[in-house]
């Protein structure tokens, strides 16, 4: 083959159209090889050029091979966009802007309530970005104390302190080069860790426990929190240069009262994903969808979710009914129910559903006075009024 032309020893390679994409995938004898151009350079003059070749699947093996050591340390991110189920206003705004800013390397900031799933949009956002294919590492700031903490973020070498594994370890920046690093619960971190967490943002480069070299690292940061930085930020317990650090790109998610519309989607997409739970099972029925919307969720969609197990392990058909739903949650009605249903089973329950709502509201005052034998503090407590208010409502009647 020496002395000629590439078309003449395989027909598959186009060396013009290799010149302009530099990248080409070819077909050699069955064989699916991807092929790379590199020019030669001496004193600024071309001098030729190296062609490389890869086996296709040689290459798929390897990526798989190294997903799978990624996968068993726990540094993939499970979820996608589509997993976060929702079409109200609230819910396609937030995803709208997580496409938008997965688009960048900018550091983003998600607030929100505990247990709305901002760890599951945080994974979407990594798997849609340029860095899908490297690390997904995620920290809980609340979950170590501080020592471990830093530790763990940061690495050690070999003798740091007393009781370090022996060789050191990789600190969760490390870890994550080239991926995303998730620090949930941000709002925790100790401020002394936090001056460090904010050279890290600046530098892009750490320095392990008992290190005495720089390690340069490229990291994508994701910081999330159920609490009001700026506030703390007023009180002193949050550092405000890490503040406006890390609120770059900011993404509210909305609690499940902001986008009750949803309720019926969470519902049907959750039994079909927990069928596992009671094989007979095979749909909800309206009703039941309607009654769980009207239905406060202080807890959010972990709340949700844990009810709807409940639900599915507590039905005995193959479908779930409003009163599948009402006897599943028999225990947690105070908490649950809104205080329009909550209005509405008492007054059933004393055969006031043709009286107008005046009627209805007065004859419930007096039944909770009489339960809490006129003591008007506690009457007032549960029904989460004021005392006065109780007496002048009474009064005016």
């Amino acid at each position: 083959v020496l002395g000629k032309k590439l078309e003449d020893i395989c027909s598959s390679i186009n060396e013009k159209k290799l010149n302009e994409e530099e990248e080409l995938l070819i077909n050699i004898y069955n064989k699916q090889y991807l092929i790379k151009k590199s020019s030669i350079y001496v004193k600024d003059v071309n001098k030729g050029s190296i062609y490389s070749l890869q086996n296709i699947s040689e290459m798929q093996k390897l990526e798989r091979n190294i997903r799978k050591k990624l996968s068993s340390k726990g540094l993939v991110a499970k979820y996608s966009l589509e997993d976060t189920i929702g079409k109200s206003p609230a819910c396609v705004k937030m995803k709208n802007k997580a496409k938008k800013y997965a688009l960048t390397n900018s550091t983003i900031l998600i607030t929100g309530e505990s247990g709305t799933g901002k760890e599951m949009l945080v994974q979407g956002i990594h798997n849609i970005s340029d860095r899908a294919q490297g690390p997904f590492v995620a920290l809980n700031c609340a979950a170590l104390p501080e020592n471990l903490l830093e530790s763990e973020l940061f690495g050690y070498v070999d003798g740091a302190f007393t009781g370090a594994k022996r060789g050191g370890r990789q600190g969760m920046f490390e870890l994550a080069h080239g991926g995303t690093l998730f620090l949930d619960e941000i709002g925790e971190m100790p401020l002394s860790l936090q001056s460090r967490i904010l050279r890290v943002l600046q530098e892009r480069e750490v320095m392990p426990l008992g290190g005495e070299s720089i390690i340069p690292i490229d990291v994508r940061i994701i910081a999330a929190t159920n609490q009001n930085l700026s506030k703390m930020v007023e009180e002193g317990k949050f550092r405000s240069d890490l503040y406006y650090r890390l609120n770059i790109l900011r993404i509210h998610m909305p609690t499940l009262a902001e986008r009750k519309e949803d309720i019926p989607l969470l519902a049907d997409k959750l039994l079909q994903k927990m069928q596992y739970i009671n094989l007979n099972l095979k749909s909800i029925t309206e009703e039941a969808k309607s009654f769980l919307s009207n239905c406060k969720w202080p807890g959010n969609i972990r709340q949700f979710v844990n009810m709807m197990e409940r639900i599915m392990l507590l039905t005995d058909g193959d479908t779930i009914t409003k009163q599948d739903v009402i006897n599943a949650y028999e225990d947690d009605k105070e908490s649950l129910i809104s205080n329009e249903k909550e209005i509405i089973e008492c007054t059933e329950s004393i055969n006031t559903v043709d009286k107008n709502l005046a009627q209805m509201e007065i004859e419930l005052l007096h039944k909770i006075l009489v339960e809490e034998n006129y003591n008007y503090t506690k009457a007032a407590k549960r029904l989460g009024i004021h005392r006065t208010t109780l007496w002048r409502k009474l009064k005016n009647k």
